[in-house]
């Protein structure tokens, strides 16, 4: 079982790779942030907060990272990034938070979540965000004798696409430099 996990993760994280594109044109962003002295703010929702707390506490977090302040939000300004994570782009608690930031500040947002569905909605993470990175996680990986399905590790995928995300900005950050 754990192989198959593995692969499958292994799959997954190449999906994620070959999304370069989407990838460098959110770095970029995060790269302006950082030197127009702006902030990147977090906000995350259930198992997604670790993505929150890796942007902010972790080793290698941008010195102007920091958890968004629901009550503050409105302190944004249009130099301030918001990444906003969820396990899905349908999040009825993420799409009404990103909604109030896209409505009340001039604050950019990158989401990141997996694609669940077509939602036939006007408004998900994906159509509010100003750039979308996709986990590529939407359902079990591991498939069970009963024809069921285990293995749902949303947390480790957006942890990888944040880490890709910031690995890009910090490069384009260097390139900057020189």
């Amino acid at each position: 079982m754990l192989k198959i996990f593995s692969t499958q993760l292994v799959g997954l994280m190449n999906k994620i790779q070959k999304d370069e594109e989407a990838i460098e044109d959110a770095a970029r962003l995060l790269a302006q942030t950082v030197l127009s002295e702006g902030a990147i703010y977090f906000s995350g929702t259930n198992e997604m907060k670790a993505v929150c707390y890796e942007g902010v506490f972790g080793q290698e977090a941008f010195s102007s990272s920091r958890l968004l302040e629901l009550e503050k939000f409105n302190e944004l300004t249009s130099i301030d990034t918001v990444i906003v994570a969820s396990r899905f782009n349908d999040d009825l608690e993420m799409i009404k938070q990103l909604a109030a930031i896209k409505k009340e500040t001039p604050a950019r947002v990158i989401a990141i979540s997996a694609v669940k569905k077509e939602t036939g909605e006007a408004q998900d993470l994906r159509t509010l965000a100003d750039f979308h990175l996709d986990t590529q996680l939407a359902r079990e990986l591991v498939p069970l004798e009963d024809g069921s399905r285990t293995g749902f590790p949303s947390a480790l995928m957006a942890l990888y696409v944040y880490h890709a995300l910031a690995l890009t900005t910090k490069d384009i950050l260097l390139e900057f430099e020189e």
